[in-house]
């Protein structure tokens, strides 16, 4: 019986929100504007399509940091092991270096990157491993 005086309640909620969502009177009639007269499919880009292919990509096909000598502004300077640089692309590097170079944050570097298999928190951006550090100007 319960489950009956469930479904009725159920039945009314729906009623009640199809009613409340689709009433239009008959007495103004909405005016059509120019924006509802156009198709959708006509204004919006095509949707992307999945291309698929025979064989697995020759070349990697996700990015990885760039590698050697990259110019940019220090974030998080200190004696290490931990540095932050924003390159003058607009990149931001987590590096890491254990030899203890010291950098001062605010200022300009020129710093040798290699990439890294240590799984090590540096703070935001692409984790390098920083080899050489000169400053700029």
């Amino acid at each position: 019986m319960r489950s009956h005086h469930t479904f009725r309640i159920g039945l009314a909620m729906a009623a009640g929100a199809v009613a409340a969502g689709c009433g239009v009177s008959s007495a103004s009639a909405p005016s059509e504007s120019p924006a509802a007269s156009e198709s959708p499919a006509a204004s919006a880009a095509p949707l992307p399509t999945i291309t698929l292919t025979d064989e697995p990509p020759k070349e990697p096909t996700d990015n990885r940091p760039e590698t050697g000598w990259v110019a940019g502004m220090v974030t998080r300077g200190g004696s290490g092991p931990c540095y932050g640089l924003i390159s003058d692309e607009g990149t931001r590097y987590a590096l890491y270096n254990a030899e203890g170079l010291t950098l001062k944050e605010k200022t300009r570097v020129k710093v040798k990157l290699e990439t890294t298999l240590l799984k090590i928190y540096c703070g935001p951006g692409d984790l390098m491993a920083m080899t050489a550090a000169e400053p700029i100007g």
